[in-house]
């Protein structure tokens, strides 16, 4: 799968202003948009046309945002980025950053018949009809897509901060146990939780779009203290991390195999 160049614009997508005003910042000769009823941003970013996009936190205000922005201006990649949540378990700290190798909605399916599961059971029925087969509630993404950008972010200056791939997990409830964390932790081994990025690999997966998602952690996922999250760090890495990857993405090769 590869970007067409000098077609359409990259699409950048975050839930709220503070997780992409820096590379809102660093966009040169942009202009103010208004697309389905939600701020948008144009112009150009290391050479490339960007067109980001606040979508508002949540599935269906990301749904809705997207999809609206898709039928304005078909995007040649999306990337959806912003906070996250990422799990002790996987050794990672706040300020880190993580790219997903698959989505799950964690709250989509039926209701578990033991009572003391908190999890449901994937439906019977696909979500969503890909090229690849059925979607029920966990949304692949392209692994060529995820090397390359992996390998980019290795040489990304960011304090410290390192890079890991692997699943994520959207909620529409934030964790807020240790209990409940381990819980996850056990079912779908991922790295981090947001709760945009089913939502947004849906959408382009229904539009044939390719997509990234990108975060830096926040926080630890379990017992809440909100005393101990950093989302400046969050907001600062989440942004040089998309505005490298920009910069970078249309070296040649980068998405072939």
């Amino acid at each position: 799968m590869s970007i067409p160049k000098n077609s359409s614009p990259i699409l950048i997508a975050s839930s709220v202003v503070g997780e992409t005003e820096a590379i809102a910042q660093a966009i040169e000769n942009g202009r103010i948009l208004t697309i389905g009823g939600r701020h948008a941003f144009r112009g150009n970013l290391s050479g490339k046309d960007v067109l980001l996009l606040i979508t508002g936190p949540g599935m269906v205000n990301t749904a809705q945002a997207l999809g609206a922005a898709i039928e304005y201006i078909r995007p040649s990649l999306i990337i959806q980025c912003g906070c996250a949540g990422i799990f002790g378990q996987t050794t990672g700290r706040i300020g880190d950053i993580g790219i997903a190798e698959r989505e799950t909605d964690i709250h989509t399916g039926i209701e578990p018949l033991n009572p003391m599961d908190i999890l449901p059971t994937p439906l019977p029925f696909p979500l969503l009809e890909t090229d690849n087969g059925p979607v029920t509630n966990t949304y692949p993404i392209d692994k060529d897509i995820i090397a390359k950008a992996f390998t980019l972010l290795q040489n990304l200056n960011s304090d410290g901060a390192r890079v890991f791939k692997g699943p994520f997990i959207t909620v529409s409830t934030i964790t807020a146990t240790d209990e409940r964390a381990e819980k996850l932790y056990t079912a779908f081994n991922p790295i981090m939780e947001s709760m945009e990025g089913s939502a947004a690999a849906h959408v382009a997966l229904h539009y044939r779009i390719p997509f990234l998602e990108i975060r830096a952690a926040s926080n630890i996922v379990g017992r809440r203290d909100r005393n101990s999250w950093d989302l400046p760090l969050s907001f600062k890495n989440n942004a040089l991390a998309v505005m490298h990857l920009i910069k970078y993405i249309d070296i040649p090769g980068w998405m072939e195999p």
